[in-house]
């Protein structure tokens, strides 16, 4: 553990190191550019981009979930889950480093198992290696955050990625990353490596549309070999403005997981066989810009799950509203 972590803080502080020196030569190039511009322009110019590299968000989130716990019992829950953040970019039109911090107060009805204090702290670093190739550094520290598979566990997470730029608006990426999952102690046993490789298509259309489809394979190694399992993740996703001032946008995910445990069996048919799990995921998201400082998003997803083991089986709707308020003037 204390070796994953000084890894990723040494990516952070190479990746902020680096950051620096390309802000720099960005900021030498807008000069150079400016010129035919007055004094006041290039001053208030400047200004406005400093400005906007770095600010404070706060945002409240409400949500409804017919089955919360993700199981037979069905319990239905109604959430509140304000949060504040720091978000800083090294350039306001064209980031090559980007950190995020967020904190969120998670509470719910009807169940405390999901009530926390959640911290979330992530870092990218962008770079241009080639004419059409690109690289991308992400690391992430997530502190009893939800997980894809709605687990409150630590997340250690360093992954990179290599992106080709194809003619036409079409992008290519490869990525790969390491990943610790921690959990409380009375869960230790689901403590896992959950390594995870994978690649992805994006087309982007006219209109700022765009079309993503993913793939992605993981390998989760736990301390109690029962919780070792494979899973193979598929990923369509898009998205589209509604409007021609861009200012509202309505994008949809669907998301489909089988996942086939190594050491774990279930009885069908009064015979042992390994458990089999597919889970389906479907949501929509609806995003609006109320002002240039404060956005709302409505979402709804459903998730399904079946398995061999009757007793894995749930179905679970969500309904959320969130809004967001950004703070860049000080």
């Amino acid at each position: 553990m204390k070796k994953v972590l000084v890894i990723i803080l040494a990516t952070i502080f190479m990746t902020v190191s680096a950051a620096a020196q390309t802000s720099d030569e960005v900021a030498t190039n807008a000069t150079q550019q400016a010129g035919d511009q007055t004094p006041a322009d290039r001053t208030l110019r400047t200004e406005d981009r400093l400005r906007r590299r770095w600010w404070v968000s706060m945002s409240l989130a409400s949500v409804f979930d017919t089955n919360i716990t993700h199981d037979e019992r069905q319990v239905g829950s109604f959430g509140l889950v304000p949060s504040f953040g720091f978000h800083f970019r090294d350039n306001a039109e064209r980031p090559s480093f980007e950190a995020d911090y967020e904190v969120a107060l998670h509470r719910y009805t009807n169940t405390d198992e999901f009530d926390r204090l959640s911290h979330n702290l992530t870092a990218v670093y962008r770079r241009q290696l080639a004419k059409r190739f690109y690289s991308k550094t992400t690391t992430e520290m997530s502190l009893k955050g939800s997980s894809e598979d709605r687990d409150i566990n630590n997340n250690y997470i360093l992954e990179q990625q290599l992106q080709y730029r194809l003619p036409f608006n079409t992008r290519v990426a490869g990525f790969a990353a390491y990943r610790l999952k921690r959990y409380p102690l009375v869960e230790q046993d689901s403590n896992a490596i959950d390594s995870y490789v994978g690649a992805k298509v994006e087309q982007r259309l006219s209109g700022e549309r765009r079309v993503e489809l993913t793939y992605r394979y993981d390998h989760n190694r736990a301390w109690d070999p029962r919780n070792n399992y494979i899973r193979r993740t598929y990923t369509l996703e898009f998205e589209t403005p509604l409007s021609l001032r861009r200012r509202d946008s309505l994008g949809a995910e669907f998301r489909y997981s089988p996942r086939d445990y190594q050491n774990r069996t279930t009885r069908v048919n009064g015979v042992r066989v390994p458990r089999h799990d597919d889970r389906w995921v479907f949501d929509v998201t609806y995003t609006r810009l109320l002002r240039q400082d404060l956005s709302m998003v409505v979402f709804y997803q459903y998730e399904k799950r079946n398995s061999n083991d009757i007793d894995k089986r749930f179905t679970s709707n969500v309904f959320g509203l969130t809004f967001t308020f950004d703070k860049w003037d000080w």
